[in-house]
């Protein structure tokens, strides 16, 4: 309430009416309920975006990740392709050398069959 002799200018057309004190009040009232649904909404889509690219991050993450797995895969099929080739060709070079002293043997590897039939 709003004593007039605490105000000693006052004049009659300054004062606030009661009526236009509680319109002045549900105003803000309304106004702070504006502000607070507007802030929820600000948050809900704060919360939405951000969920959005947390999911992209970790889609991209993801591929990421599967490319980099078939990028050592491909690198380790290469490299066990050229071991191999490797393994391959010194093993074809033993069979080689078997074959080549399995032909110089051959005539006396069978004189000693031959000689084991002979006296049996």
């Amino acid at each position: 309430m709003i004593y007039c002799s605490t105000f000693t200018h006052v004049t009659e057309g300054d004062t606030m009416g009661r009526a236009e004190v509680l319109r002045t009040i549900k105003d803000s009232e309304n106004e702070a309920e504006r502000i607070r649904i507007d802030a929820t909404a600000k948050a809900s889509e704060t919360i939405s975006n951000a969920r959005v690219t947390a999911s992209e991050t970790l889609s991209t993450g993801r591929q990421s990740a599967d490319d980099e797995a078939a990028s050592i895969t491909s690198e380790a099929r290469a490299s066990s392709a050229k071991e191999a080739t490797k393994v391959s060709a010194e093993g074809d070079s033993k069979l080689e050398k078997v074959a080549i002293n399995g032909k110089k043997n051959r005539k006396s590897a069978a004189e000693v069959v031959l000689s084991a039939f002979r006296k049996a």
